[in-house]
């Protein structure tokens, strides 16, 4: 077993029932609460309580369900422009209360005050965490840091505070958590928090109110109307910049490598397949296993029947640099397309191990590892179908059986937070380029660049004209290429979504075209990946001409209500999914107070736009 949990007992029933309550709910007796906070046993086993707000194992894989390179076949309400107030939503303040009681409680003398201002740090970096997602999600939110016992308390009609209130508090907690929290080495398969996390955390805090704050500055969002001025955007960047450098300089943490690549597999890979947590560069882990549950990656993923088949787009996978660094739209100067080998082949090796490449192989169900291209029949949408999380045995294909332990955090985005931030200050040198963008990309295989994309060494002097126009309105070719090896390196991670939101770019949501791969020919059986085999007949016909081929047809009309079509380019045609009605209202930056909350707390203010 991966990881040795202690046996919790009444103890973790205790924790539990303190995780249930509500905000007014009654305390539990003095006697269990002396029980509790008299030994360190006991705060150690209400702590493992705050750990319950993590994505669960059966989701920690596919946190990035909406992003504006997953394509699918499916939208929710929100991605339609449909969120209403009477939506459902995430204002719970359960775990608030359950944070806060600890807080309040955790001032018994029979434990030295060391080892409570540990588990209190324990508890304020979770706090930070439960008010950063309030914070995201609807922007200013009331600050509550005590338990509510009395259900007429005048505190609970209390209006939002503003969000100058709200991230000083996050930061305050954050420091806290930084400076008690005693755990600097690395955990069992970093499921546990150190002090590390939390200064990574802050890096993250800070890069997202940063940007909040400048891309948001001339629209409804904009922080200044609401009278917020104790932190400008550069003092963000700044605070976002020195939190991710106390994690490089002190911490124990380095990029993982030394797995030759081979067959859609490396080092880069290692972080989201192994069974055991590679600690190395993994900060903060979900751990799977048959004992403590499983995984969904290869069932939400490789599914025809669960999960909306989600596959990356055209337009990302254009993004992806060749191996020397040069732009990939060098290959096809002259308004041609290339093939999918030609898409995989001399590329940043995340390519192939983010989607199953050219030269992928996976075990078959007799044990042997065979080239396996995209499933074009009744999944991939797009030929680019994603594998990052994947296991590569079809063993694991039907049910929840990942065993694979799932990163939450990695020394990764810290190197990608600071560079973000000291370019966004324009202070980022060709050293800190080269032990940030340089080193993520040396471990991708790429060898060299150009002034356009940057060196391994040298940071870039001109914009690139993909990634600009990929970002219109930016025009820092410092900024472009940080954010290219960004949404690279942390694609699928849960914080692409996140990211839009902050630079106020949602609408890359709306407006990507949702384009595939290459299709040379229509009607006639083709071999996608290059090993010699037919995989897809793609056919535009009311039915396919050879039967022969029926077992791999994919139908491309525009009848039948399909809406997997082809586009006609130079070489043949490109994979389409023709979903419509992909909205992203000005609104939806932040979601609305729900109806009901404002109902029984008129003291609330509806946020813009709802």
């Amino acid at each position: 077993m991966k990881k040795k949990y202690i046996i919790l007992g009444a103890l973790f029933a205790l924790g539990a029932g303190f995780t249930a309550c509500d905000m007014d709910e009654e305390p539990q007796s003095s006697a269990s609460v002396d029980m509790v906070f008299s030994a360190e046993k006991g705060l150690q086993t209400y702590a493992y309580s705050f750990y319950n707000v993590l994505p669960s194992r059966a989701s920690a894989s596919h946190r990035s369900e909406t992003l504006d390179y997953g394509v699918k076949n499916s939208l929710s309400g929100m991605e339609v422009g449909a969120y209403t107030v009477n939506s459902a939503t995430s204002w719970s303040w359960s775990d608030l209360r359950n944070i806060n009681f600890f807080l309040e409680n955790n001032n018994n003398e029979k434990v030295s005050e060391g080892i409570r201002n540990n588990y209190n740090g324990i508890a304020r970096l979770f706090r930070a965490r439960f008010y950063f997602d309030k914070l995201v999600t609807y922007g200013p939110v009331p600050w509550i840091d005590k338990v509510f016992n009395d259900a007429e308390d005048p505190d609970l009609y209390n209006s939002q505070d503003s969000r100058d209130v709200i991230i000083g508090h996050i930061i305050d907690d954050l420091d806290y958590a930084y400076q008690h929290i005693t755990q600097s080495d690395v955990t069992l398969n970093s499921t546990i928090v150190n002090k590390w996390t939390a200064a990574a955390f802050k890096s993250r805090v800070c890069l997202f109110e940063a940007a909040w704050r400048k891309y948001h500055a001339n629209d409804e969002l904009d922080v200044a109307r609401t009278g917020c001025s104790q932190y400008s955007a550069e003092q963000l960047y700044q605070l976002a910049a020195a939190a991710a450098r106390e994690v490089m300089d002190k911490g124990p943490y380095k990029l993982h490598t030394g797995t030759p690549y081979s067959e859609g597999r490396g080092a880069y890979r290692d972080l989201f397949i192994s069974d055991n947590t590679v600690t190395t560069e993994v900060m903060f882990a979900i751990a799977t296993d048959k004992t403590l549950g499983m995984g969904q990656a290869n069932w939400w993923y490789n599914s025809s029947t669960y999960g909306p088949h989600l596959c990356m787009s055209r337009k990302f996978m254009n993004t992806y640099l060749n191996i020397d660094g040069t732009p990939y739209s060098d290959k096809h100067a002259d308004g041609s397309y290339k093939t999918f080998v030609e898409d995989c082949t001399g590329r940043d090796l995340r390519f192939n191990q983010t989607v199953r490449g050219a030269d992928y192989t996976r075990k078959d169900a007799s044990g042997a590892y065979v080239a396996t291209p995209a499933n074009f029949q009744g999944h991939s949408l797009t030929g680019y179908q994603f594998t990052k999380w994947v296991m590569d045995d079809v063993a694991y294909d039907d049910g929840e059986n990942n065993d694979n332990d799932q990163p939450l955090m990695r020394y990764a985005e810290v190197l990608l937070n600071y560079a973000e931030a000291q370019a966004e200050l324009g202070k980022l040198t060709d050293a800190e380029w080269a032990e940030t963008i340089g080193a993520l990309r040396a471990r991708a295989g790429i060898t060299g660049g150009t002034a356009q994309t940057g060196t391994l060494t040298t940071k870039p002097t001109s914009v690139e004209p993909y990634i600009a126009a990929y970002y219109p309105g930016v025009s820092n070719p410092v900024v472009l290429e940080v954010r290219r090896e960004r949404e690279i390196e942390l694609a699928l991670e849960g914080l692409r979504l996140n990211d839009l939101k902050r630079w106020n770019a949602c609408d890359l949501w709306v407006n990507d075209p949702w384009q595939g791969v290459l299709i040379p020919a229509l009607n006639a059986p083709l071999d996608m990946n290059g090993d010699g085999t037919y995989d897809a007949y793609f056919y535009d016909t009311d039915k396919i001409a050879d039967e022969t081929y029926a077992s791999i047809g994919v139908y491309v009309g525009t009848g039948k209500n399909n809406v997997l079509n082809v586009e006609k380019v130079n070489g043949g045609y490109l994979m389409k999914y023709n979903y419509a009605g992909r909205q992203w209202p000005a609104r939806q930056y932040l979601y609305p107070v729900p109806e009901v909350v404002i109902q029984f707390n008129p003291n609330l203010k509806q946020n813009p736009g709802w």
